[in-house]
């Protein structure tokens, strides 16, 4: 009840058909950006399609193009790997709608992002109607709370910017994967297919994130959903082959249909996946080569007991692990041995014989090496291998509607226990996604060479899901990370959380149950570089920055149009230069002309020769890269950027055919 004694007043949202108050809209007004989508809109009007309307609805562009952009400063401390892993990956610590706005580099770069946003429970999320005029107000505003008559609008209002931001963060051919709960399902659904468009509607999966309940008064939910939007359909699809399909059949009836042989190893050798197992028709014992097994130990000996064998760790004496062997092996005699391999390959070629193998299997007479079954309808429905993008061929881009249950895609109580395994059990989250949720999302919709964003990055998931595919099947991913924290709270667990998950994925760490932190598990490959975003930038502020902020500034805003999506700069180590920085993915050499806000910034011949002997000290050749205020030196090879003009153009001021912003919007 309100203040006055009746109901708080309820949301007013409405479905409507045909034309909006957009068709009377004055089009002269209009920014080219603005007037392709109002023609968009009334194309869809006049089509039939759908509309939702609510409280306070704005144009989601026009709250977007308020958004200034902001300078990052790089933490040092925060930073892990070395500088050229640290130049691949990106946790960035601020709101995310200013964060994209900001990372104008990536706009029209990410290949997937996976957004995890607040589900409205009543507990974890904030809104501040400030927003609906000014998005770059930072009171989070107080909580909305599940009894809020408007909470829903109040929702709307706050995801419907960032879905047309990510949608200008995606590649062409690129893809929103959106999780959510019943709470907002349709509503989000219905914004997804106007921002999006319903035909470029990929996916609609249901995963089971828990067991049902018994002590509930109607119907237990147990599973969440992920919404799956390209930007482009047709851009996004890759059909499947002929001669990939060919390779299907079902030699042993399956019930699950057509299948084919698939490896169960994945590049490089890791130690914690570095062992034997034995096959129970035969006793002989076959590890991974020069590689590892690609899935985890538990599931590799759940598999093996499959075949109606119990199996133990055995000591093989071979330099690796040990061993998986047949249960009671590791202390019998000879004689024992060979009574426990006849018992055991009789009962393994019954279940040989019965037909519907399971997983890992031994060749159709299981005399052979271990191999995995690949079916085709779970390679359709995204139940992928972790090798599944050594082919190209098969990449399901089309799921449809589709139910993951647990053993495929992970429960949010597994979520929590590895975010315990990495970081303690202090961590105050009651529910995290699986990586085996995530890994599935990024093997399905990234290729091996794409970039992950995720603007809702909370405890990390996203992140070590990255590394853990790259490490395991030689992948060369990357992440981009957004997280605020609870600010409001005093904790910014973008640093002590997000950060300290994915450091821990990187170095192996892991907390066991008394809290003791060592390293036990097989580290990860990769880095990160950490940057908070700070005020936001106009050409005053960027002249006012010193000589450290300015290259910070640099390093996080650079970009050139023929690798836009290329790697950040590498930093070189500071204090080897007076004025080279840093050097990009094809090596060229970047330099700074600028000693602080009250010094000259001049490129002028002296400085000129400093930088080619730089350069040739580092062995790098032309072009030269040299930011400074002013050039009075037309020298040869030199490819000069004007402080602050070519800063801001970077971060997007000047963008005039799909501004984010507008430099009159932010002269002051």
């Amino acid at each position: 009840m309100s203040a006055t004694g009746y109901p708080p007043p309820l949301d007013h949202l409405h479905i409507c058909a045909g034309r909006s108050a957009l068709s009377e809209t004055s089009y002269d007004a209009l920014s080219r950006e603005e007037l392709i989508h109002a023609l968009s809109r009334r194309d869809a009007e006049e089509a039939g399609a759908l509309r939702l309307h609510y409280k306070g609805q704005s144009l989601p562009w026009r709250i977007v193009r308020m958004v200034k952009p902001r300078r990052q400063k790089i933490e040092g401390k925060l930073c892990v790997g070395s500088e050229a892993d640290q130049a691949c990956n990106l946790i960035v610590e601020g709101e995310n709608l200013q964060a994209m706005v900001s990372l104008y580099k990536y706009r029209g770069q990410a290949d997937l992002i996976i957004a995890d946003p607040p589900y409205n429970t009543g507990k974890d999320f904030r809104y501040n109607d400030r927003w609906d005029t000014d998005p770059n107000d930072p009171d989070l505003g107080p909580l909305v709370s599940a009894d809020d008559g408007s909470k829903h609008s109040k929702w709307l209002r706050f995801i419907v910017p960032r879905l047309w931001a990510m949608k200008e963060m995606l590649r062409p051919s690129g893809v929103l994967a959106m999780c959510i709960d019943q709470r907002e399902l349709y509503r989000l659904g219905m914004v997804l297919d106007e921002v999006f468009g319903e035909q470029n509607r990929l996916a609609i999966i249901n995963w089971q994130k828990t067991t049902p309940k018994n002590d509930v008064s109607h119907v237990s939910v147990t599973t969440e959903y992920v919404l799956v939007y390209a930007k482009n359909k047709d851009a996004a699809r890759t059909q499947r082959s002929a001669k990939s399909t060919a390779r299907f059949q079902n030699l042993d009836n399956d019930p699950l249909g057509e299948w084919k042989q698939g490896d169960l190893t994945a590049p490089e050798r890791r130690k914690a996946s570095d062992y034997a197992i034995q096959n129970p028709f035969t006793g002989e014992f076959f590890g991974p080569g020069n590689r590892h097994w690609a899935s985890r130990r538990t599931q590799m000996k759940s598999w093996l007991q499959e075949w109606d064998a119990d199996y133990e760790d055995y000591d093989l004496g071979d330099d690796r692990g040990l061993a998986l062997a047949i249960k009671g092996w590791a202390r019998a005699s000879e004689e024992k041995r060979a009574q426990l391999l006849a018992k055991s390959r009789a009962r393994a070629q019954t279940r040989l014989d019965q037909g519907a193998w399971p997983t890992l299997y031994w060749g159709l007479d299981g005399l052979q090496k271990p191999v995995k079954k690949m079916h085709k309808e779970l390679v359709k429905a995204g139940v992928v291998p972790t090798t599944f993008w050594v082919e190209e061929d098969e990449t399901p881009t089309e799921i449809g509607a589709v139910s993951w249950l647990s053993s495929l895609s992970g429960r949010s109580r597994d979520g929590v226990e590895e975010l315990n395994a990495l970081v303690g059990r202090d961590h105050g989250f009651e529910t995290v996604k699986p990586l085996k949720l995530i890994k599935k999302l990024i093997q399905i919709w990234c290729p091996p060479t794409g970039i992950v964003l995720d603007p809702f990055a909370g405890s990390g998931t996203t992140a070590h899901a990255v590394l853990e595919l790259n490490t395991e099947a030689g992948a060369n991913r990357r992440f981009i990370l957004v997280e605020q924290g609870r600010p409001e709270r005093g904790d910014p667990y973008a640093r002590t959380l997000t950060y300290k998950r994915v450091e821990r994925a990187i170095s192996g760490e892991r907390v066991d149950k008394a809290g003791v932190v060592s390293r036990t598990a097989t580290p990860l490959t990769g880095g990160f570089r950490y940057s908070k975003l700070m005020l936001a930038v106009d050409a005053d502020a960027v002249l006012a920055l010193e000589r450290e902020e300015m290259l910070d500034l640099l390093l996080t805003s650079h970009w050139d149009q023929s690798e836009r999506s290329a790697s950040h700069l590498r930093r070189l180590p500071a204090g080897q230069h007076a004025h080279l920085f840093a050097v990009s993915a094809r090596g060229e050499g970047f330099f700074l002309v600028w000693s602080g806000p009250s010094k000259a910034s001049v490129f002028d011949r002296a400085t000129f020769k400093a930088i080619v002997e730089e350069a040739k000290k580092e062995g790098l050749s032309a072009p030269y890269h040299v930011y400074a205020r002013t050039s009075i030196y037309p020298g040869p090879n030199i490819e000069f950027y004007q402080i602050p003009d070519r800063i801001l153009d970077k971060l997007g001021f000047n963008d005039t055919t799909q501004p984010y912003s507008s430099a009159a919007e932010h002269a002051g």
